[in-house]
């Protein structure tokens, strides 16, 4: 991959990369993540024996003058994404340094910035990674997003991208919208003020599966009207040129989903002993975009299924609503206690909290459900 410089990429694009790219320190954070170089936020993670790993989105809290980065300005600056690892249940994570970080490719399709996606172990030992790719089309669309691949080998950094988006709305317009998914018009597809009277476009934070099968399934942010949120769902296949969509169904929708404009980082779950699923979201009710964060409810929502395409219901048969989890979005169930009826968490503060604590990731919340 060619690196990012100020010669081969956009005026623009040059002055949003000088951003810092704080280094590891040298003792792990106990009790939570609060990071004292870089904003924080999303999450997935991924378990391996007794070793934990967590990846979020990142940005540095000064820019390379050393002017402070305020949580509202992030999305003007490209991000990065961060790994951290533990090996007592959570009770500390070292900082592993960068994971991933927008490039300049010859597609173009992550070089604005790359947002929050997942990291499987496939069966043959190596990491594949979903991520969302973001172009650098103008400062009036900001927001072209697109659902990126790429491998690992030793899941410390990514050793490959493919390229080409598995799934790209610019591409791959018409055959997302005959499915009933909703895009902008094409001349509006990832612009600034958001989607005829909604939130922005919502084509991204993709979820990896692998069943009992050995089938992969990607699960994604989606929508089916303008202040309507949903999942996407796709199969992929592996082939010589990479992996690509062996078929993308239908949206899936939830039996709550009018409480909720925006479903984002979906990530899935199951119960080998009773055979469901459940799916976790981060719902928002943003009506449109530059509302005040004071109006806009930010909840977790669970859902449970018998198969992996639903149908999905409420995780108690009352509500959707996790509770206990204010001011925490983009969470990730790291443990569960299925008979039990517990679920531990790890979760990131929003800017809604205190300023001492928020873009910092909380201590390990156990919920009952």
């Amino acid at each position: 991959m060619m690196p990012l410089t100020r010669t081969n990429i956009s005026p623009d694009a040059a002055t949003r990369s000088a951003i810092p790219l704080p280094e590891p320190p040298l003792h792990p954070f106990r009790k939570g993540v609060a990071h004292p170089d870089l904003w924080l936020w999303d999450s997935w993670t991924l378990a391996e024996d007794d070793v934990w790993h967590l990846y979020c989105l990142a940005l540095s809290r000064l820019d390379n003058d050393g002017h402070d980065i305020p949580p509202q300005d992030r999305n003007k600056h490209p991000f990065h994404i961060r790994h951290f690892l533990s090996r007592d249940g959570g009770q500390s994570w070292w900082d592993e340094g960068v994971y991933f970080k927008p490039e300049k490719t010859p597609d173009g399709f992550y070089n604005r910035n790359v947002w929050s996606g997942s990291v499987l172990k496939l069966k043959n030992g190596r990491y594949l990674t979903g991520f969302t790719a973001i172009r650098d089309v103008d400062a009036d669309h900001p927001f072209v997003q697109s659902i990126g691949l790429a491998t690992s080998e030793d899941n410390q950094s990514i050793t490959h991208v493919q390229d080409r988006p598995l799934s790209c709305p610019v591409r791959d317009y018409e055959q997302i919208t005959s499915l009933g998914y909703y895009l902008g018009p094409k001349e509006f597809l990832g612009h600034r003020d958001g989607e005829e009277g909604g939130p922005i476009l919502a084509w991204r934070d993709p979820y990896l599966y692998q069943d009992s099968d050995g089938r992969i399934h990607a699960f994604w942010s989606a929508k089916v009207s303008p202040k309507e949120g949903a999942m996407a769902h796709a199969t992929l296949a592996e082939t010589e040129m990479g992996f690509v969509i062996e078929r993308l169904y239908p949206p899936v929708r939830f039996p709550d989903s009018e409480k909720f404009t925006q479903a984002e980082v979906p990530k899935i779950y199951y119960n080998s002993t009773s055979g469901t699923y459940y799916c976790l979201l981060a719902a928002c009710d943003r009506l449109y975009e530059g509302q005040p964060d004071s109006e806009v409810t930010k909840v977790t929502r669970l859902y449970k299924g018998p198969t992996l395409k639903g149908p999905w219901q409420a995780f108690n048969n009352k509500t959707s609503k996790l509770d206990g989890l204010e001011n925490l979005f983009g969470c990730s169930i790291i443990k569960t206690d299925f008979d039990a009826g517990k679920v531990a968490l790890v979760a990131p503060i929003t800017e809604m909290a205190n300023n001492d604590i928020q873009l910092t990731f909380a201590d390990i919340i156990t919920l009952t459900i």
